[in-house]
């Protein structure tokens, strides 16, 4: 059965825009999803106790038959060929890729290492915003609610610091 995928990617190490658009032709493959949309590349600073530069996000969602362990494994995969290190980087580290399963079929579930929906995505314009351009009728699996209406709830300064690339 097919499954609608969205994922967060980003970077803010190298070349970003480059880099996203390169690791979303492999998560297609991949994942070989159907109907991949892209958003536009936006610009946010780090967030969440980050450092570094600038990172460059955007939101993809498709169609695949992988599972969700297996969609999160192919996922840490392409971020690890893009140099990634997650131990070294640790959990706010500038980083060459980060790839984030965000919603996998509008399933809830909690396991050792995956978590759907992605527990702090609602809380993040930089996801929310791209979102809301490529999905803006996805529906927060545990709230119910939109990227718009998540990002209405959001602090004004959250909201403006998401800025095209």
């Amino acid at each position: 059965m097919n499954r609608r995928v969205v994922i967060a990617l980003g970077a803010n190490l190298g070349t970003p825009a480059r880099q996203l658009d390169a690791a979303w032709t492999e998560v297609c493959t991949a994942l070989q999803l159907q109907h991949p949309l892209l958003s536009s590349i936006f610009r946010s600073a780090p967030a969440e106790g980050a450092s570094g530069p600038d990172f460059a996000n955007a939101v993809g969602l498709g169609y695949t038959t992988a599972g969700a362990t297996e969609t999160l494994a192919v996922l840490h995969a392409i971020e690890r060929r893009f140099g990634r290190d997650r131990e070294r980087e640790g959990h706010h580290g500038s980083r060459p890729l980060d790839l984030d399963l965000i919603d996998w079929g509008g399933a809830i579930m909690q396991q050792e290492g995956l978590e759907l929906p992605h527990p702090r995505a609602h809380r993040r314009a930089f996801v929310l915003r791209p979102l809301a351009e490529l999905c803006a009728d996805w529906r927060h699996p545990r709230l119910g609610v939109t990227p718009n209406d998540l990002l209405a709830d959001l602090p004004p300064a959250d909201r403006a610091s998401v800025l095209p690339w």
